[in-house]
């Protein structure tokens, strides 16, 4: 079986490089771990996408008590 690496879902592999970087100086990730790092970016992008659809006004009355009031993520979301 060959192993043909990790598929990310939500990040663009060619911007991750660019992320690590302290100061001036460029933090390297080494082949075995680039999926690794793919992969928990990729989760963590997931977990964020959640947070943000919890923030999100539900109704809390009814038959159709916890659903969603709006479906549209606003500035005032985020503050």
């Amino acid at each position: 079986m060959i192993n043909l690496g990790y598929d990310t879902k939500y990040i663009r592999v060619s911007k991750v490089k660019d992320l690590f970087v302290e100061g001036d100086k460029k933090i390297r990730i080494s082949g075995e771990a680039k999926d690794l790092v793919h992969e928990y970016l990729d989760k963590a992008v997931e977990e964020a996408a959640k947070e943000l659809i919890n923030k999100l006004p539900r109704k809390s009355k009814g038959s159709s008590k916890g659903e969603l009031k709006r479906i549209t993520i606003q500035k005032e979301d985020f503050e």
